[in-house]
């Protein structure tokens, strides 16, 4: 009796301690999972569009900030100035093309698009060049001089002083872009920025690429391009009033064929919180130091030295919501 009670009292104590080992990994892998969970690394996608002349610059930031904040994601879909307020805060703000983050080369329109407190800003200046082709020897043009040549006006080369005696061919952009906006209104057109009828016998193009397509293709062509992409167009891009398009020219305002690079974002209550501080941090990201050389080198005029800016790692850690979400 009593050596099977001591028998019994083994198999007890046994089972008793693999008891308390299994219940002792199960508490461990509880403890761990808690942990591992509480580091989110889902992705936070932020879609970005609007005016096709910002797109280099736009594309340049989200490349360099995904490597900052690893759960950040950019979708790009630039269509024209003319969707950045209405795919954001406007009538397609719910749509399927809706955006987080919209760029403008142009200024909100005062009547139409009034964006939410704190939603919106500038990036930086940028010029408008007149464009044609390389083998036009024409070099400057005045303001009424476009004025007349897109108002049809005026139909050969040859009065301009090229050397071609051929019709001038006209392109334009589309009725939404926000470079079609600041050039006919800064030469005194203003009537043919929302109106085909204005610039009779016009190509219309879609994009700032297309205007640069059109005009390589077309050796009596005019078109008018963002300065940001003049060094890579393969166009000669003309003086204005006798001044030639520089950065220097835009910032000391002796070149008068400029305008503001704007962006607006989804106001917060159309957000969830992952996505309003996302928008927040990559905003944030966009001033820093790195961001601020980043909109330079792709030719953005800046309004504020890059030397006096905070460096990323400064305002992220300064910031623990930021923190959390670029935690790498």
């Amino acid at each position: 009796f009593l050596l099977r009670r001591q028998r019994q009292m083994c198999i007890r104590d046994r089972l008793l301690a693999v008891g308390l080992s299994v219940g002792a990994i199960a508490s461990l892998a509880a403890c761990k999972d808690k942990n591992e969970g509480s580091t989110n690394t889902s992705k936070i996608t932020i879609n970005f569009g609007g005016s096709t002349s910002v797109e280099k610059i736009a594309k340049a930031l989200t490349a360099s900030f995904a490597t900052e904040c690893p759960r950040f994601e950019a979708v790009h879909n630039h269509t024209g100035s003319g969707d950045a307020y209405k795919r954001t805060q406007g009538g397609e703000k719910a749509g399927a093309n809706k955006l987080d983050i919209g760029f403008l080369s142009r200024e909100l329109k005062a009547d139409t698009e009034q964006a939410s407190a704190g939603t919106s800003g500038l990036i930086c200046k940028d010029g408008i060049v007149a464009v044609v082709n390389n083998t036009n020897s024409i070099s400057n043009l005045t303001k009424e001089q476009l004025k007349n040549i897109y108002a049809n006006e005026t139909t050969t080369w040859q009065t301009y002083g090229s050397q071609l005696n051929t019709n001038v061919t006209r392109y334009s952009r589309d009725t939404t872009s926000g470079t079609r906006d600041g050039f006919f209104t800064t030469i005194g057109y203003k009537d043919a920025v929302s109106n085909d009828t204005k610039i009779p016998g016009a190509t219309i193009v879609s994009s700032n690429g297309d205007m640069i397509a059109k005009i390589k293709a077309d050796n009596n062509g005019i078109g008018y391009i963002s300065l940001a992409s003049l060094s890579d167009s393969g166009l000669k891009g003309l003086s204005y009033e006798g001044i030639a398009p520089t950065e220097a020219g835009v910032v000391d305002g002796t070149y008068k064929l400029q305008r503001n690079f704007n962006y607006i974002s989804r106001a917060e209550s159309d957000c969830t919180a992952d996505e309003w501080n996302m928008i927040q941090c990559f905003l944030a990201y966009m001033d820093s130091k790195e961001g601020l050389a980043i909109i330079k080198s792709k030719d953005g005029i800046l309004t504020k030295n890059v030397n006096d800016a905070k460096s990323w790692s400064e305002i992220r850690d300064a910031n623990e919501t930021f923190k959390a979400l670029c935690q790498k």
